[in-house]
């Protein structure tokens, strides 16, 4: 990598961190705007579970993060210190733990769940979107899209019900929820391995439902434009096949612009669990979030849209740079 591209990547990361500090700032002047700041809630907390009021004082500081006697620029900057030199988030008045921890047991079910139904939503969508493009047959064409159709009309919670009811309720094939069985050991084993994968069949399948059609239609849409292309014309001029054509010439150039939509979405897919989560009882990120708004833990509300809002930076932030060497004209601007 010459020092050119290194410049530019090194411009990339300060942009990274500085979107960063700004989400982690705006989440402190949340947690400071609501209603029953965590110390109070905390405090209260252990006053009703009969800890005596001086050390109840203390160890309510130390759980929520910040000293109630510090003026809001000390509040703030103890804050934002916590975070990005020891993670920490704030305490879970639900989970009677702190919210990093919680965070971060929830997080990998959620992330199993977006990484594995957006890469096969992408993956046979856009081939699919290219095949819809390519194809002389109106017949075939107007099927992908009427079934494209159906399938993006539908909202993703009555989907998921949908799905719930039909293959766990009447056909029993799927568990009614949860990540795994209990008889189970979890770790790296078959077994394990096994009961996560019937147990997230239903949510994977509910998201790549309701992600796959935009994939077709995106990449069906940019490759028809690319087909009246010139450099089109004389491939076919040239009478190079179908296929060939349709992979090397108009795929190559379709990939680019939905190359970014994927990474960007990897992020913005965390946001979209909450219903299908808890709908099918997955101890995710969407769940957590759910629970900590429904029981008014602001901290642990706080820290999830926390989260999610740094997997939309991180997904931008890798979009843009892979976008870059994809593409070096970027780079040059």
């Amino acid at each position: 990598m010459d020092v050119q591209n290194l410049v530019w990547v090194a411009k990339k990361v300060i942009y990274l961190f500085v979107e960063l500090f700004i989400a982690v700032t705006i989440s402190f002047f949340l947690i400071l705007a609501m209603p029953g700041n965590p110390y109070t809630i905390t405090l209260q907390s252990l006053l009703r579970s009969g800890v005596p009021p001086t050390e109840a004082k203390i160890l309510a500081a130390a759980l929520a993060g910040y000293n109630p006697d510090q003026d809001v620029l000390g509040r703030y900057f103890s804050w934002v210190s916590g975070f990005f030199l020891h993670g920490n988030l704030g305490y879970s008045v639900v989970y009677a733990a702190r919210v990093a921890p919680v965070l971060a047991t929830a997080a990998p079910w959620t992330v199993i769940i977006v990484v594995v139904s957006l890469t096969f939503a992408f993956v046979t969508g856009f081939f699919l979107g290219l095949v819809a493009a390519s194809t002389r047959s109106k017949t075939l064409d107007a099927f992908i899209s009427g079934l494209m159709s159906l399938f993006s009309s539908i909202p993703s919670y009555v989907l998921a019900l949908i799905l719930l009811i039909v293959f766990a309720v009447h056909l029993a094939w799927f568990p009614l929820g949860g990540a795994y069985s209990m008889d189970v050991r979890p770790g790296l084993n078959l077994p394990f391995i096994a009961s996560v994968s019937h147990h997230l069949f239903l949510p994977i399948l509910t998201f790549y439902l309701m992600l796959f059609p935009g994939w077709v239609f995106g990449t069906r849409a940019i490759a028809t434009s690319l087909m009246k292309e010139d450099y089109i014309l004389v491939a076919r001029a040239r009478g190079i096949s179908g296929s060939r054509m349709t992979l090397s010439y108009v795929g190559r150039n379709a990939f680019l612009p939905q190359f970014t939509g994927l990474m960007f979405s990897y992020g913005l897919l965390f946001g979209n669990s909450i219903f299908i989560e808890t709908i099918f009882d997955v101890p995710g990120l969407g769940c957590i979030l759910s629970t900590a708004a429904g029981a008014r833990d602001y901290e642990l509300t706080i820290g999830a849209f926390l989260i999610i809002i740094l997997a939309v930076i991180i997904g931008n932030f890798i979009a843009d740079v892979g976008y870059g060497f994809v593409d070096p004209r970027v780079r040059g601007k």
